[in-house]
């Protein structure tokens, strides 16, 4: 299997018929250094249009938005924007140029990109899903301190064990591979998990540098103030087949759309369930469609994946 970090649009490597292809759409960043779409023919008067989009409909500071300038790299709300912006950008140049996906997913924030990709919700909805949701969130936590993390070089059994051993208010939230993981929870104590996992031998760690503990239990009252703000929003059956990154089911209605939506954000995932079900599903290739290659670096780990970096699919 394959995963690539965007798709040149002309790439006669990709069979245009094939129904073995899958699109994956990454939350949020605002390390621009990669910027995998740069190149491609028509990406930045699409994002340009988008971006004056998203200006006009829902925060007029993203005008100032330069991949070479301004970039809002605290602004953890404009950074979700901006990450949206670029994946519906990259979603609309694929289908433009006749590439469909078979399936789709959307890691974390991600899910926003992969509605839009999938038809179900419109470019405004959802802009206007994510300024919700944060807004939700942010309130929910009452000025409480909290992060993210990711562990790299243990199972879950040895992360519990820290978690139970010292009493630390965090959750595993997320699963990448057989020994990656996402942690959420108090700041102090997500400091603290991610030093006592170094000293329990893994290989790496490092610090999300959000305040919003995304996919936790912490979370839950936020979440159901958006659910509630939301209900109003046109939902439309998907045209493309989404996969819950929390049971792997199929998003196949408005309702259960909805339901996702709201779960999501604190509900805890797993990713590497999610490719593994796609890839029981027969997809042979993978698309990431952001402005990094977090994805494509996650699925090295994922047996039955081949990451192929970006100069080997050009033309």
């Amino acid at each position: 299997m394959r995963i690539v970090s965007w798709i040149w649009i002309n790439n006669q490597d990709i069979n245009l018929s094939d129904n073995h292809l899958a699109f994956i759409f990454p939350a949020f960043t605002s390390d621009y250094s990669d910027h995998p779409a740069q190149i491609i023919p028509g990406f930045n008067d699409r994002f340009n249009e988008l971006l004056l989009q998203a200006s006009d409909s829902i925060d007029p500071g993203l005008s100032g938005f330069s991949f070479s300038g301004q970039t809002f790299p605290e602004d953890e709300l404009r950074t979700q924007y901006i990450t949206y912006i670029y994946s519906c950008t990259i979603s609309w140049l694929l289908k433009k140029g006749k590439i469909f996906p078979h399936i789709t997913a959307g890691y974390s924030m991600g899910i926003y990109a992969a509605l839009y990709d999938s038809d179900a919700v419109s470019f405004e909805t959802g802009l206007i899903l994510i300024k919700v949701a944060y807004q939700c969130l942010h309130k929910s936590l009452n000025n409480r301190l909290f992060g993210m993390g990711t562990l790299i070089g243990l199972n879950a059994g040895d992360i519990q064990s820290i978690i139970d051993q010292s009493s630390l208010r965090v959750e595993i939230t997320n699963q990448n591979a057989p020994h990656s993981f996402v942690v959420s929870g108090y700041r102090d104590d997500i400091n603290r998990i991610m030093e006592l996992a170094r000293e329990e031998g893994a290989l790496h760690t490092r610090d999300l540098a959000v305040s919003i503990p995304y996919h936790s239990g912490y979370l839950k009252a936020g979440a159901m103030d958006f659910s509630q703000q939301v209900s109003h929003l046109e939902i439309l059956p998907p045209e493309t087949r989404i996969i819950s990154l929390i049971d792997q089911v199929t998003l196949s209605t408005p309702p259960l759309i909805r339901q996702e939506l709201t779960r999501n954000l604190f509900h805890t995932l797993n990713w590497l369930h999610t490719m593994q079900v796609m890839l029981e599903n027969n997809v042979r290739q993978f698309i990431e469609c952001g402005p990094s290659t977090g994805l494509a670096k996650n699925a090295r780990f994922v047996d039955g994946v081949r990451f192929s970096p970006l100069p080997s699919i050009l033309p």
